[in-house]
């Protein structure tokens, strides 16, 4: 099995902060006088579409939708961190992820990445969309565990 390497340089990685504090920031309550969000912002907020867009779906579909935009937009940098607060190499994190290890989670709380469920986890090692990952669990190609590694 090939390894997709995922290392990043801190400068991305400090634009996905940067880009996750402007979200935090503008994504507060209307009614708390706080700035509302830009149409940009609004669209990102969304997983890439509309507050009208995304009000339309399902919560299946919603849910499917924000687990495809984490996997693309985000575990790459939350397995950069894993790696960096861990000191791990790529591999270690990928057959440490697979096994179920919790010890390799980020600290909690963490400011900047909040604990993710185990499928999050093996997406983000195989680079998979929420129904290819659903469909190798259906073939018995890959196990659906929880988050301690036992099968349910």
């Amino acid at each position: 099995m090939k390894w997709k390497d995922t290392s990043s340089n801190n400068k991305s990685f400090d634009n996905l902060f940067d880009r996750l504090d402007r979200l935090e920031a503008t994504t507060t309550d209307k009614s708390n006088g706080m700035q509302s969000l830009s149409e940009s912002a609004e669209s990102e907020f969304c997983f890439g579409l509309t507050e009208e867009q995304f009000s339309k779906l399902t919560p299946m579909e919603q849910f499917i939708l924000r687990f495809n935009w984490q996997g693309r937009e985000i575990r790459p940098y939350y397995k950069d961190e894993v790696l960096r607060v861990h000191n791990i190499t790529s591999d270690k994190y990928d057959r440490r992820t697979l096994e179920g290890d919790e010890s390799i989670y980020l600290p909690q709380p963490n400011k900047r990445f909040a604990p993710t469920l185990y499928k999050y986890r093996v997406a983000g090692v195989f680079g998979l969309d929420w129904q290819t990952l659903q469909d190798k669990i259906a073939r018995g190609e890959m196990k659906d565990r929880i988050a301690d590694g036992y099968s349910h």
